[in-house]
């Protein structure tokens, strides 16, 4: 299962989980962005990132079975785990050295409704401070 959010402005505009592995599900939404994509106006970037949650110690069978292809690690009394997080970004300009992000999209593995607002809430974040930062130049 996989997350897909499509971002706006650094806001989340639309999402779903899909029934697909996260790297089947990033390369389906990949191929339907690029046909929609135009060259003439932005870039179309895919980056793939990691994003740590953690949980408290221990866990539950099933939240196990879903966060263990992804090296779980105990840490005190907590569960580490590092997310792979594609951001597809398809509306973006340059200004300069700098990236303008209009449109992206997010796809990440779904593990529980907390993880993936936590997540989402890091990537918007993320986007934003890439905004403020453009302003300071």
């Amino acid at each position: 299962m996989s997350v897909v959010a499509h971002i706006t402005k650094n806001t989340v505009a639309k999402r779903e989980v899909i029934n697909k592995d996260v790297m089947e599900a990033v390369k389906d939404v990949a191929i339907e962005l690029l046909k929609a994509w135009n060259p003439a106006v932005s870039d179309f970037i895919i980056l793939r990132d990691f994003y740590s949650v953690s949980y408290p110690a221990p866990l539950s069978k099933e939240l196990l079975e879903k966060v263990r292809k992804y090296s779980p690690k105990r840490i005190e009394n907590r569960v580490e785990v590092t997310l792979p997080v594609f951001e597809i970004v398809h509306g973006a300009q340059w200004a300069g050295d700098s990236l303008s992000v209009g449109d992206a999209v997010v796809v990440f593995p779904h593990i529980d409704d907390a993880t993936t607002e936590e997540v989402l809430r890091g990537v918007v974040q993320n986007l934003a401070g890439q905004e403020e930062g453009e302003d300071l130049e």
